[in-house]
This record gives structure tokens, C-alpha cells and sequence, in this order.
């Protein structure tokens, strides 16, 4: 093998030039890993290969002498060939793309080609040809390039635009989000820093998140190419593009929702400000109404038709007085946070018992039992909880059959006191129950007494002192009312 390598030196080179102990050093130059080496003839046939190019190929070096590169490498040869007569015709090849199959054990090769060509006393004696295996990085590039454009993809259906930046210096776009900015196309964007774009109210927040790496979705506000202000939301994350680290920006356009928010706080606003209006300006004419039924009452001496005419008056007014209070919770409940609770010790049966008392007048038909145990001592606003109480009691009566009985049970443990308020002929639909509390409902009618609120202040009483109310279905029929409280309410 030495003579063949070495008959490719040229003849007649002066010993100072080629002394005999450089030989080694070429041979084991020309046999370095890494690089695939050949020396052609004028045929272009190999008369030597290095061990490198013999693995790519996949056959021993002394197999390659002396064929055909159409023999050898069949699917190389018709792009490698005009290489090589490049080399033949006196030019340097350098770093030359090339891809093919050199061996079925190999598979598809990505290579890096060079020729040069190479002189025997001035003679072209045929050609040096290198060969360095790139396909690892080729196909890490396309790796690259399948993720990006995957990135791309992703991107597109799942926001309104994206952008990649280096140091908040644009390098990437997509059309979409150049349309929502108010640009013709991407290009326009390219180079240019992202703070163009943002507001200048946003412009320190944002350019914080960029230093910090913010990966966590936060809105400002933009400008697009027209001047006009557009709040937007972005989600940015750090990336590897084309090789190098950057951010990739998410946006979205939330501009509608928006709207939606303010519409929805106005109406909000205007409501709460016409229920605090109802309910403070209509206690007036309704404190007259009540004192003169009263004082018709009083005077006795009318007659049976006025009697009764006199009677529903009153208790009109007193429905009307009962759904002004319901209006006051609600709006205190909403504009201030929560209801206002005075707690003193008392004793909570006293409570319930009161209340039912009260029912068992309004309705005589009706049969109302309560079961008390264990201690039901406590510290709690008293007509919060006669409040709470008469809330789940009329709800009952209300919507329950006229033969049902109701039973109420107070229980007390260690932690609090158990209320509960039972109708086996009152059933509720498992999938209301998760909206039974809400304001104003829809779903079932609302009590004569009230505006449908009755449900959802109960539960803010319970809330206020520290507790809960629940609803369940019994297995046996009917539904169950369940409050349960601490024993000390803490002051608001």
C-alpha cells in the first residue's frame, strides 16, 4: 500500500524537499479519521483510498482499485464524475455539496466533495479527491428546519400572530400578525426593534418581561402602522432558531373581549347603581303605605270587605318591604364586598324557633317540625341568621307540595352548629343544583315574596360568618338544605 500511495508523489523532487523520513507523516496524514481520501487516475479509477472513505462505502480499501466510478458508487457517479473532470482539466474543487448513496449499510450519505488535481514532472497524473461525512449536521438542519416550520404551524391555528425576536430585534414573522399590525407583509417588520410597536405607556413593562424572560401571558397595548391602539395578549418563550437562541411571541388579539369586559362592567355598574336607587328611594313612600294600613287596622269599625281590602294592602306592603331588603343585601353584598355582620352570643334555636313561629301563623296548613340537639351556644349576628333561616324556610314552603311536611334540625358538634332544612316533596334536579344560589334565577319561578334573590343572600349570610350552605338530594325523596357555622363569627 505505501508503494501506491507513495507513486503519487512527483518524480524527481529534491531531497530537501521530500526527505525520506517525511514519508510516514504524508501516510498517516492521507489516512487521518475523519476525512475520506482517493487518489484517481486519469479514468478515473481509484488506485488508493484511505480506511475512511473505505467505511463510507462499505467495502475494504483494495476493492476500490481499479473500477469505474459508475461500478463503484452507481448512484454518486453521474453528479461526482463532472467533479472530477473539473479536477482533470487543471481546477481546484472545494467544498462541493453532494448527497447520494455510497453503500446499502450506509444508506443516504449528505457529503462535502473536493478535487485537486495532481502532477508527475508537470504532467497531470489524475486527481486527489477528499470526502468529509456532513450528514449528521445535514440532518440536525433539517431537523431544525421540520421543528421551526412545525413551530410555524402550531403557531398559526393557535394564535392571531407570532413573531421571533434577538434581543427584541425582529428576525421572524408571520403574515397574520404583520395584517394585524396594518403592515402589506412580514419584510416589513424584519430588522426592526419591537418597541415600534408598543405603546408608550407599556413600553418600560414590556421591556422589563423581555429581560426577565417573562414566560407567562401579560396584555398591553400596541400601535398599528395606522396609529390606531389595539390591546393585545402575549405568550413568549425561549426558542432555538435557525441554530441560535431566541423568543418566540405568541399574540393574540383580545380586543373584542375587550369590549366585551367593558360592556359588561358598565351593565354591571348601572345595575347595581339602579338596585342601590330602588332600594334606598322606595323605603319612603313604602313607610307611608305601612303606617296608614296600620293606622286603618287600628280604627276598627270597618266593615268586612274593607277589613280584607285593608288586609292585602298590608300585606302587599309587607312582600314589597321584604324584596326592598333583598335589593339592600344584594347591593351591599356586591358594591361593598360583603354583608355587614354584628355578632353577640346567643343561643340559635332561639332563632329558628322565632322564625318558625312566625311561618306556622303565615301558614296554617302547613306542618313545620323541629328537632334540636347538642350545644347551639355561639357568637353570631342574630337577625342575620332569622334572615338566613326565614330565606331557606319560605324557599321550601314555596316550591314544595301543600302536604308536605318540612322538618328543620339543629345539630351541634365540636367545630359549629348544623342547620338543615328537609322536604321529601320538594325535588331539585341534580344539574340546577350548581346554579340554585345565583342571583336572580331563571331556572325555577321566583317566590311572590321576594325577586329570586332569597337563596343567594342565604348563602351569603352563611359565607359572612365564616360558613357554608349546601344543597343535596336525599335517596329517599326530596332535597336537603345544609348551614353550618362556627361558633364565632368574626365582626366585618
Amino acid at each position: 500500500m505505501p508503494q501506491s500511495l507513495l507513486h503519487w508523489l512527483p518524480e524527481g523532487t529534491p531531497t530537501p524537499a521530500s526527505p525520506e523520513e517525511s514519508r510516514p507523516f504524508l501516510g498517516a496524514l492521507l489516512n487521518a479519521p475523519g476525512c475520506g481520501v482517493a487518489l484517481v487516475d486519469r479514468e478515473l479509477r481509484p488506485v488508493w483510498v484511505n480506511a475512511a472513505l473505505a467505511a463510507l462505502s462499505g467495502m475494504e480499501a483494495r476493492a476500490h482499485l481499479g473500477r469505474p466510478l459508475a461500478e463503484l458508487w452507481p448512484q454518486v457517479a453521474p453528479a461526482l464524475s463532472p467533479l472530477l473532470a473539473r479536477a482533470l482539466s487543471g481546477e481546484d474543487v472545494v467544498e462541493e455539496p453532494l448527497s447520494g448513496v455510497l453503500s446499502c449499510a450506509t444508506g443516504l450519505l449528505h457529503l462535502r466533495v473536493g478535487a485537486s488535481p495532481a502532477l508527475n514532472g508537470g504532467v497531470l497524473s489524475g486527481v486527489v479527491l477528499w470526502v468529509r461525512d456532513e450528514t449528521e449536521r445535514v440532518r440536525a438542519e433539517q431537523r431544525l428546519a421540520e421543528r421551526e416550520a412545525h413551530m410555524r404551524g402550531l403557531a398559526d391555528v393557535a394564535c392571531d400572530g407570532y413573531f421571533v425576536h434577538e434581543g427584541g430585534t425582529v428576525i421572524d414573522a408571520n403574515r397574520a400578525l404583520a395584517h394585524l399590525l396594518g403592515h402589506a407583509s412580514p419584510e416589513e417588520m424584519l430588522g426592526r426593534h419591537v418597541s415600534e410597536w408598543v405603546s408608550p405607556e407599556f413600553r418600560q413593562s414590556v421591556a422589563a418581561a423581555m429581560s426577565r424572560g417573562v414566560e407567562t401571558p401579560y396584555e398591553l397595548m400596541v400601535l398599528r402602522r395606522d396609529g390606531q391602539r389595539l390591546p393585545i395578549e402575549v405568550l413568549a418563550k425561549h426558542v432555538t432558531w435557525e441554530g441560535r437562541p431566541a423568543r418566540l411571541a405568541a399574540v393574540w388579539d383580545i380586543s373584542s373581549r375587550k369590549s366585551a369586559e367593558e360592556r359588561a362592567a358598565r351593565t354591571e355598574h348601572f345595575r347595581d347603581q339602579l338596585l342601590g336607587v330602588m332600594g334606598t328611594d322606595l323605603r319612603t313612600p313604602l313607610q307611608a303605605i305601612q303606617q296608614g294600613t296600620g293606622a286603618l287596622q287600628r280604627l276598627g269599625g270597618l266593615e268586612e270587605p274593607q277589613r280584607r281590602l285593608v288586609g292585602h294592602m298590608a300585606q302587599a306592603a309587607r312582600r314589597m318591604e321584604r324584596m326592598i331588603h333583598e335589593l339592600l343585601d344584594f347591593t351591599r353584598e356586591r358594591l361593598a364586598g360583603g354583608l355587614v355582620m354584628r355578632p353577640e352570643p346567643g343561643v340559635l334555636d332561639e332563632v329558628v324557633q322565632r322564625v318558625v313561629e312566625e311561618r306556622r301563623q303565615a301558614h296554617p296548613g302547613r306542618t313545620l317540625l323541629l328537632e334540636k340537639e347538642g350545644d347551639l351556644r355561639g357568637r353570631w349576628d342574630a337577625a342575620r341568621l332569622a334572615q338566613l333561616t326565614d330565606n331557606l324556610l319560605g324557599s321550601v314552603l314555596q316550591h314544595g307540595p301543600e302536604d308536605a311536611p318540612v322538618s328543620l334540625r339543629l345539630t351541634g358538634a365540636v367545630g359549629g352548629v348544623t342547620l338543615s332544612v328537609h322536604s321529601d316533596g320538594l325535588v331539585v334536579p341534580a344539574e340546577e343544583h350548581a346554579t340554585l344560589f345565583e342571583p336572580f334565577r331563571r331556572g325555577r319561578p321566583a317566590s311572590p315574596d321576594g325577586l329570586g334573590l332569597g337563596l343567594y343572600i342565604a348563602r351569603q349570610i352563611a359565607l359572612a360568618h365564616g360558613g357554608r350552605l349546601t344543597v343535596e338530594s336525599r335517596n329517599h325523596g326530596g332535597i336537603r338544605f345544609i348551614v353550618w357555622l362556627p361558633r364565632e363569627a368574626a365582626a366585618l
